[in-house]
């Protein structure tokens, strides 16, 4: 029988009892009600009360039997659903476990991709298990081969053993503070040992990752971060001031109102003017305490003098009070500045007590003066950017830094007009290292007699070429049209270290290049005291072996350092990788969207590779569109990844032009990798990998092997 019929038969018989028992009950009532009338029947009063009892016996027997059936069936039907919830978890678990398995997977897939991710940016990562008293590293530094390799265990203290000398007692203080909890990041510049035998800066940078339940240290993690060439620059810049303080100008200020309080002095000064207390100092001193009493009133008239007439600078010579009880002449040179309101005198001192004792020092020394004076004041809304440029140049810590203040300095000085800079190069002839705003074709490279100012060694003022000899480095453009110049050369302790050159905007008369070759050359002895120092001209030298388009290093310099590093490689036995990487398509891009727009897509280009390429790799533009990747010590291995990031990120680059996006670009890769041997030979296997590239259809990257391709070409 099936369910539904049990049920139907069960609530029917359930439905009889109940009814047999209802009406037994009624029947015993009504019984009761007759008893209590008069005259009824005995005998049949007995088979009244008989029948209700009958009734409900047999009622009460189906009731009973019924619910012993519907206990048994819910029982029953407990059992189904207790069967049926339990395959339902079972299904479920199965289902997590299935799923914790896939996120294991993906969790062993993802530390593969941050082992990838660590060699490819080439950091370390290190984390410090308390407990046991280890580190354990994962990664390697820049520019480093054997130390530290994919993953190295340190027990005890043998990390710190590894570090410099100088270093290790305050890294190891100041680690074990950080694990106490008493400062709560570490973060600290040390020295590691290199593949060189030298040690290497680096900065350590950590967090507390795990605790107990007591608040104490478990584990801590953090990288370890290659800063070598920014820590040496600071350290050159912090030689660069020791050397200033240490050196013959005494720098001072002092305020202009009152007593004349000097609230500065720089710390060469008790040295210079023979005080042997070490804590002497100026400062809180009056300036007329230090001043000669005969020369007091006139400096005092000259610097009120200046400041009356909105001078901006004031120049003297007074003697001054030295330690000894001696006065010596000093040359002082002040300018003015505002501060909250307030008017100081910043300037510098320098001893000229030999020079007064030499009559004709003395004389050619007022007459260069005031000649600087009087040129001051015929450029006076000039002096103040000059003045300016010349002290920030002197604080600029990079090549980008001083380019820029040049070229800002030059819109400010010389509104309407175009410029650029050239430099002395090794071999006697000069480059253009920069240029702004919109100059005529130039020579990147030419002579000094190509130059009309360089070969008279005075500005050359162009106007037409009627009436003045044209530079040869210096075209007309296709029309045969030049707008009026100026050339300044600029010489430095007695040798020519590069010229200005200004290009007019629009035409001017012979009068206003007459002005500009002045203000010009007064600009240009600005920057050549500001230039003349060492530093600048290998600035100067440096920037000669740039593209001027792309601002990669050109062919010259690679072809100086390409046999180099190869004789490096081979006595290190290191391998040197090039990569000869080429722009798809560059033709037809240049034909579809002009000469500009592909100009463009390899700035953006090279942009991109000197974003991604280490410090003493070596960028190139080759020619055309071809660019050359020298890096010296690098595995082919360690290049190939390096190289496929670079393309990958190439095809995702986003150039806009003339306000609308150019179509994407890719390139092509040829790898090839030495250990000696000629250059001519690693650039003929790269270029042989780079055909094959473009064989297999472009955009790909392809290492050298040993098969020889045709001698066409593809482009």
């Amino acid at each position: 029988m099936n369910s539904g019929s049990t049920s139907f038969t069960g609530i029917t018989r359930q439905s009889i009892s109940l009814g047999l028992f209802m009406v037994g009950l009624v029947l015993v009532v009504v019984a009761i009600e007759h008893e209590t009338a008069p005259g009824h029947d005995h005998h049949l009063q007995l088979i009244w009360y008989a029948l209700p009892a009958v009734a409900i016996g047999i009622g009460s027997n189906v009731l009973w039997h019924e619910w012993q059936t519907l206990r048994t069936w819910v029982a029953e039907r407990n059992t189904v659903v207790h069967q049926r919830r339990q395959e339902r978890e079972d299904a479920l678990g199965k289902e997590a476990h299935e799923r914790a398995l896939a996120i294991v997977e993906g969790k062993n897939q993802g530390l593969d991709y941050r082992a990838r991710a660590i060699r490819a940016a080439q950091i370390s990562i290190w984390v410090a298990d308390i407990p046991s008293n280890q580190i354990i590293f994962e990664g390697i530094h820049t520019g480093l081969k054997d130390f530290l390799p994919d993953t190295r265990i340190y027990h005890g203290r043998e990390w710190y053993l590894r570090l410099h000398p100088h270093d290790t007692e305050l890294v190891e203080y100041r680690f074990k503070e950080f694990i106490k909890r008493r400062i709560h990041t570490f973060e600290m510049e040390y020295r590691v040992p290199d593949d060189r035998g030298g040690w290497r800066w680096i900065i350590s940078r950590g967090l507390v990752i795990q605790e107990d339940e007591r608040g104490r240290t478990l584990v801590a993690a953090g990288t370890h971060t290659d800063i070598h060439q920014r820590k040496l620059a600071q350290i050159a810049h912090a030689q660069e001031r020791a050397l200033f303080n240490a050196g013959p100008v005494v720098i001072f200020r002092f305020a202009l109102m009152g007593d004349r309080i000097i609230d500065f002095i720089s710390r060469n000064a008790p040295r210079l003017w023979r005080y042997t207390d070490p804590d002497w100092t100026a400062v809180g001193k009056p300036t007329s305490a230090l001043v000669h009493p005969d020369d007091l009133p006139a400096v005092r008239a000259a610097i009120n003098d200046a400041f009356a007439t909105s001078k901006p600078a004031v120049d003297a010579q007074l003697r001054l009070l030295r330690g000894d009880g001696t006065y010596h002449w000093q040359s002082m040179r002040l300018i003015f500045e505002m501060e909250h309101g307030q008017p100081f005198a910043r300037g510098y001192m320098l001893d000229v007590q030999e020079r007064k004792t030499v009559e004709e020092l003395a004389a050619s020394h007022n007459q260069a003066l005031e000649a600087l004076v009087e040129q001051l004041h015929m450029a006076q809304a000039d002096s103040v950017v000059l003045q300016e440029t010349s002290d920030l140049l002197n604080s600029a810590e990079d090549v980008d830094e001083a380019f820029e203040i040049v070229r800002r300095a030059a819109d400010a000085v010389f509104p309407g007009w175009s410029g650029s800079l050239s430099a002395i190069m090794q071999h006697g002839g000069l480059s253009l290292v920069g240029q702004w705003g919109a100059p005529p074709w130039q020579d990147a490279e030419f002579q000094l007699k190509d130059c009309w100012g360089l070969r008279r060694g005075k500005p050359h003022g162009y106007l037409n070429e009627d009436r003045q000899l044209r530079c040869n480095h210096i075209h007309p453009d296709v029309e045969g049209q030049l707008l009026p110049y100026v050339c300044v050369p600029m010489s430095a302790n007695g040798e020519t270290v590069g010229a200005l050159h200004l290009f007019a905007n629009s035409m001017v008369t012979s009068e206003q290049i007459g002005e500009i070759e002045v203000r010009a050359e007064r600009f240009a002895e600005t920057l050549k005291l500001a230039m003349s120092n060492l530093r600048l001209r290998a600035w100067l030298r440096d920037q000669a072996t740039r593209d001027g388009l792309t601002g990669l290093y050109n062919r010259r310099l690679l072809d100086e350092r390409l046999p180099v590093e190869i004789k490096r490689s081979h006595r290190d036995r290191l391998p040197v990788s090039l990569a000869m990487i080429d722009v798809d398509h560059f033709k037809r891009f240049n034909d579809d969207y002009g000469h500009d727009a592909g100009d463009l897509v390899l700035k953006s280009i090279s942009e991109l590779l000197m974003d991604r390429v280490r410090v003493y790799d070596l960028a190139c533009r080759y020619g055309g569109e071809e660019l050359i990747l020298l890096m010296p010590g690098c595995q082919i291995e360690d290049a190939i990844v390096k190289l496929e990031a670079i393309r990958i990120d190439v095809a995702s680059l986003q150039i806009s032009y003339q306000g609308y996006m150019l179509p994407p670009v890719t390139i092509s890769i040829g790898l090839a990798e030495t250990h000696g041997g000629s250059a001519e030979a690693l650039l003929r296997q790269a270029d042989e990998a780079l055909y094959r590239a473009k064989r297999q259809g472009r955009n790909r990257l392809v290492v050298q092997d040993d098969i020889t391709p045709p001698p066409e070409e593809m482009h």
